[in-house]
């Protein structure tokens, strides 16, 4: 098939009714199929037995004020106290949910793809209009389990992320032709990770592991022999699925190949934007030759977002670390993503260039024109700018012991917590009153919302911690009582977050991204607990049921759980694990520096390796080797209080 074919039989600027009119069918056909499945009734022999929409049975819908509560704020004068605000998702018209699902233009079914819909089915629709999948891909489950997998990835994940365009993905199902091999390739990748939250009662973990089998490996053998845009979108829900279920080193070489592909393809670079080196540029130019020009604006956006979704796995994978991002921010000069509606609706709309962004400086006036064209994903990938900066800080060794290092180290940590705190206030305005939104909004409108604020409360820490609680202090370098109430504070607030969210029922909306947000809190609530003073906060045990319950979608969480567990019941060892931890960290950072690195130390054991995996992100900032000694690593858990007067030596950092 030519390219040309390829490119006529993707949607057009025009065709959105006829694309609508499917979706709208094929919805239809997914409510009545999820109503069957979720009362255990065979699916395929309720349609040949002739079952009409009125016979099937019918699920109870939530009421309207079983929505997610405003969150309570988490104290006066907190910055925080946004969280319990900003839950509205930009992928729809909030004030239509519950009133008025009659389209306003024909195009509304995209905004609306999240919407419940009353399904008209008549007796004679056929699920299985299209191409048959088990004539072409054995390794696909039937059209009608298709259909309703296709239909829970928008549901529990593309919302978080947002990557591909539900019109165009069920397109696919409803072709009369066979579509082409990488479309079909994509498809196996949404069943892969969509199949944890099947409700199919034929799906059992057996039969779900076969299936697991055959599409990854279709995937990865696949992607060996052809690189394009679909290749790249299959792989990154293959690694969306291996980061939700373990941190091992086959899901860290998933990470560095999809981050390699996006390099290769220059994916990071908009349009008409020039490479400064001209060396760099003559390779790039080779390699971009791979990849064809876009042909639409719909398709330029796929692959921003595509880019932007790389990156922040990038960037989440090597937070807290000793590491260099796979993605350096001079091949990083994408605009932000528009709001997901803007995106379904094919409408060519403008976004500004990341704020903070050392290579685009000031945007204010491009920031006023184009603010309402983005959405919370445009805020998150904001944010992981500034979170990206935060981790290029820490890696510079600090001499404690010295007053002009120390001056310098502050003076940046100050630039970048005034920066949160800009972004925190440039969020739309309506959102300051978005409880009213949360009682008549469907759930998984808002998860999107929620995923900020835990990267928000991420960010939080990530920058916080090293100054309210440092591996190393000395005379002139103390802890910061500032910065740890703003580290509380973060943890409060996502505390309260997750209390609505469990209350809700909405764990199955959230990603790995959530149980990664609860792991930073609980290990923070750790080192709380060794300052002097200080007694475990009871927090922490919430958030630790919590993250057995997300275990169920994510098995990641459990990890976490199954890590923390026994440091929490013995919580007396907390200050000698991170004495342990700092320790092997700085041996081993030393021995890869080394000139002539000859380590003399055997494996280590599991207590080591504990103590690393629960406090070495925490081993901030990282200190130069000094003449003078410095001990009071040794002191912990029994650090010094901090002083609460208003006159105190140690609140330096910013309010």
């Amino acid at each position: 098939m030519s390219t040309s074919e390829k490119r006529s039989k993707r949607p057009k600027p025009g065709s959105g009714h006829d694309l609508a009119e499917k979706v709208s069918r094929l919805e239809s056909v997914v409510q009545l199929l999820s109503k069957q499945l979720e009362d255990h009734i065979c699916v395929r022999s309720s349609i040949e037995s002739g079952s009409t929409a009125s016979q099937s049975p019918q699920v109870p819908e939530r009421r309207a004020h079983d929505v997610l509560p405003p969150t309570p704020s988490v104290g006066e004068g907190n910055k925080l106290s946004w969280l319990s605000q900003v839950t509205l998702s930009d992928q729809t018209q909030p004030d239509q949910v519950a009133r008025d699902t009659t389209p306003k233009y024909q195009n509304e079914t995209y905004v609306r793809a999240f919407t419940p819909v009353t399904p008209h089915i008549s007796p004679s629709l056929n699920t299985t209009v299209g191409w048959q999948s088990e004539t072409v891909e054995p390794e696909l489950p039937p059209p009608e389990q298709l259909y309703v997998l296709v239909d829970l990835y928008f549901k529990h994940i593309n919302t978080w992320i947002p990557m591909l365009d539900r019109v165009i993905t069920f397109d696919i199902l409803s072709r009369q032709w066979v579509p082409d091999e990488s479309d079909r390739v994509l498809l196996h990748a949404i069943v892969f990770v969509s199949l944890r939250f099947s409700r199919d009662p034929t799906h059992t973990p057996e039969v779900r592991e076969l299936y697991r089998r055959s599409l990854k490996r279709r995937v990865q053998m696949y992607s060996l022999d052809h690189s394009n845009i679909r290749t790249i979108q299959s792989m990154v829900l293959l690694t969306v699925d291996m980061l939700g279920t373990s941190h091992c080193p086959e899901t860290s070489n998933m990470v560095a190949m999809i981050t390699q592909s996006i390099l290769n393809f220059r994916l990071g670079f908009e349009l008409g934007h020039s490479v400064n080196s001209s060396g760099q540029a003559t390779t790039s130019v080779l390699r971009s030759r791979l990849l064809p020009p876009p042909s639409s604006w719909i398709e330029n956006e796929e692959r921003r977002r595509l880019f932007w979704v790389v990156y922040s796995m990038d960037r989440y994978t090597t937070l807290g670390s000793h590491s260099r991002f796979g993605i350096d921010e001079k091949t990083a000069r994408r605009r932000l993503p528009c709001r997901y509606d803007l995106f379904s609706e094919d409408r060519h709309v403008e976004t500004r260039w990341p704020r903070w962004d050392e290579f685009h400086g000031d945007v204010q006036e491009d920031t006023n024109q184009n603010a309402a064209n983005l959405g919370s994903y445009s805020y998150h990938c904001e944010l992981l700018k500034i979170m990206s900066q935060t981790h290029e800080f820490l890696q510079i060794s600090l001499d404690i012991n010295s007053q002009a290092d120390i001056d310098q180290w502050r003076q940046r940590y100050s630039e970048l917590d005034q920066w949160l705190s800009i972004w925190l206030r440039s969020l739309p305005g309506e959102y300051s009153e978005i409880s009213q939104f949360c009682h008549s909004d469907t759930k998984s409108k808002i998860s999107n919302w929620i995923i900020l604020q835990t990267a928000f409360v991420v960010a939080i820490i990530h920058l916080h911690a090293p100054a309210a609680y440092p591996s190393e202090t000395s005379v002139l370098f103390r802890p910061s009582y500032d910065a740890m109430q703003k580290c509380l504070g973060a943890v409060a607030s996502l505390k309260e977050l997750t209390l609505d969210v469990v209350n809700t029922d909405m764990l199955d909306l959230l990603g790995p991204g959530f149980a990664l947000a609860m792991w930073i809190a609980t290990r923070l609530l750790l080192i709380h607990a060794s300052v002097e003073g200080h007694t475990l906060d009871s927090n922490i045990f919430f958030f630790m049921d919590t993250l057995r319950q997300l275990g169920k979608y994510w098995s990641i969480a459990t990890t976490y759980w199954e890590l923390l567990d026994p440091v929490i019941r013995e919580s007396e060892r907390v200050g000698e694990m991170r004495r342990s931890a700092y320790t092997l960290q700085q041996s081993l950072y030393n021995d890869v520096n080394a000139r002539d690195p000859v380590s003399t130390r055997e494996e280590l054991t599991p207590t080591e390796l504990l103590s690393l995996d629960i406090f070495g992100t925490f081993n901030y900032p990282y200190v130069r080797t000094s003449t003078t000694p410095v001990t009071s690593i040794r002191s912990l858990p029994r650090i010094e209080a901090f002083n609460r007067g208003p006159a105190a030596g140690n609140n330096w950092s910013p309010q």
